[in-house]
């Protein structure tokens, strides 16, 4: 009897384990679960990012063509846009859908299909050159987008990072890390129904609107862009998230600059792009030499309230652009690019969302910023800095297009690390304080002396901004926001300016996503190399001994039970 009591509660017991295995593999299958260790929390979508997606009012589905026989670096970006789908599925629900489609198996048709889709973005496909094992070249073509849609929208997502300067691994990391600002990114363009609305600044000799056609364009995805004089009407600005003040050249009037006092006073966003030396590449073409003279627009007594100050040099940096001269001005005309010393390439601060993971930014007659003031209750960051071989040079500055062909002495560049973009946050005080309101305004509310919690950002460089126009006065061609005619690169300053506008806009913390950092932890590749002998023999060797050694302790086990 007891044998079979017995018998019976292993029964039971093996009946409890295979049910147990089977419940979890059907909950496995319909309940997504992880749980994050990470030191950084990688694998965990940020509160906002949750909030978002459970809120969606309707379906959302993304498609993802990362997909096939991808080398290393792109099945790992492959693998983490799948995790990070789950995560946001996991939060959407059923309103949420994806899928990763491999452009390998499409046909001809739906492949062209494909590319004509990704091209009205921008985007074409990433050549990939990679060795065989027996020497030869191959290549492929690499999709590394996804397209969201929702209703009848759609939008497109650049997956990868592609930055030069930086190693592949550093690219893939930094594209890792950019995976849920950038879907996020995509998410509120398509679901903002009525946008905030910023406006560029006129009547002051700002850029006109061919100038800035590019950051308009980019801004016009999360923004309604607006231009427009500032008039009598002291809350002409209030409807505006941010205003842009795009290199001024004539001098503020004190009623246009109490406006702008009491819209930051309000916690109104400000962006000046402002150029202290009145000189540009233009005036050099039609003239071999020209003078930069201090161009005083009247606002230093105000940034100089608000906590900073645009100095009237010039930037020489031996980190610079390149511009095409003609190498025969008495015969056939022959252009060859040559280096610019007054178009720095401004290296980027990699601790901020606006600055990090972009592409060095292109100057063009830079000034400087010095931080004044003391027990001001604002933060600051400096964003752009000209590198560590850098010149000034004090106004009045004689220029000349004979200076491309000196040579620089790195002796003669030491000011380094020169400031050219700064951004501050918090409580800025009025330059009217104490002050009588000019005359000639209407609505003027009760006004105020110190502004609530706000954001500013100043740049000493108004060109940052523009884009070239060729033939303005006829038939007018733009070239890209940043572009660099002498090595046909395009620089980071189209993300600059649409991420500082994002920032200077953001209510929710959503561009914090942008400063995310996750550790990159790669192999040593000193030590693999001083230890691939031992590594090879103990990875050949161990497993043979543990099962030797397991077999041993089995036959010992045995003989000892079963001896007697």
């Amino acid at each position: 009897m007891s044998i079979s009591i017995k018998h019976s509660n292993k029964f039971v017991q093996l009946a409890v384990v295979v049910f147990g295995l089977i419940a979890i593999g059907w909950l496995s299958q319909r309940v997504y679960f992880r749980l994050d260790l990470t030191s950084e929390k990688r694998y965990t979508l940020t509160e906002s990012s949750r909030q978002f997606i459970k809120d969606l009012p309707s379906d959302m589905f993304v498609r993802v063509y990362l997909e096939g026989d991808l080398n290393s670096g792109f099945r790992r970006l492959s693998n983490a846009t799948h995790e990070i789908l789950e995560e946001f599925k996991a939060e959407g629900g059923s309103k949420f859908y994806f899928d990763l489609l491999n452009p390998g198996d499409f046909s001809a048709k739906e492949k062209k299909a494909l590319q004509e889709e990704l091209a009205e973005f921008g985007y074409q496909p990433q050549n990939v050159f990679e060795n065989a094992e027996d020497g030869r070249q191959i290549s492929s073509s690499v999709y590394p987008y996804a397209v969201v849609s929702y209703n009848d929208r759609v939008v497109a997502v650049n997956l990868l990072d592609n930055l030069p300067s930086r190693s592949g691994s550093e690219n893939l990391n930094s594209s890792v890390e950019g995976l849920e600002f950038k879907f996020t990114s995509a998410f509120r363009k398509l679901l903002s129904d009525e946008k905030p609305r910023i406006a560029f600044l006129e009547g002051h000799g700002e850029l006109d609107e061919l100038d800035v056609i590019e950051a308009t364009d980019a801004l016009s995805s999360y923004y309604q862009v607006d231009r427009g004089q500032i008039g009598n009407d002291a809350s002409v600005l209030s409807p505006y998230k941010a205003i842009i003040i795009a290199k001024p050249s004539k001098p503020f009037s004190e009623k246009d600059k109490f406006v702008l006092d009491q819209y930051l006073m309000n916690g109104g966003r400000l962006l000046y792009l402002i150029d202290a030396v009145n000189v540009t590449l233009d005036s050099l073409r039609q003239s071999p030499q020209t003078i930069g003279l201090f161009n005083d627009v009247n606002l230093g007594d105000q940034l100089f309230k608000y906590g900073v100050r645009v100095n009237p040099v010039v930037i020489e940096d031996i980190q610079a652009g390149r511009i095409m001269i003609n190498a025969r001005p008495n015969g056939q005309p022959q252009l060859v690019p040559v280096p610019w010393l007054y178009s720095p390439l401004l290296n980027t601060a990699q601790n901020h969302p606006v600055t990090r993971s972009i592409n060095l930014v292109r100057g063009s007659f830079c000034g400087t910023i010095d931080t004044v003031g003391v027990n001001l209750a604002i933060q600051r960051q400096i964003l752009l800095r000209s590198s560590q071989f850098t010149k000034l040079s004090q106004t009045p500055v004689m220029i000349s297009m004979a200076d491309v062909n000196k040579q620089p002495k790195q002796k003669d560049f030491r000011s380094p690390n020169q400031t050219v973009a700064v951004i501050q946050e918090g409580s800025f005080p009025s330059v009217f304080a104490n002050r009588q309101v000019p005359e000639g305004l209407i609505n003027v509310d009760q006004r105020k002396d110190k502004s609530i919690p706000t954001r500013m950002l100043v740049v000493a460089d108004g060109d940052i901004i523009r884009n070239p126009v060729r033939f303005k006065q006829s038939n007018p061609q733009f070239l890209p926001l940043g572009y660099d005619e002498g090595s046909r690169q395009v620089y980071g300053n189209k993300d600059f300016i649409v991420n500082a506008v994002n920032y200077l806009c953001d209510e929710d913390g959503w561009m914090q996503l942008r400063g995310r950092h996750l550790t990159l932890r790669l192999l040593d590749k000193q030590k693999i190399a001083a230890g691939t002998t031992m590594w090879k023999w103990l990875n050949v060797a161990l497993p043979l001994l543990v099962v030797l050694l397991t077999s041993l302790i089995f036959v010992f086990i045995r003989h000892r039970r079963y001896s007697n």
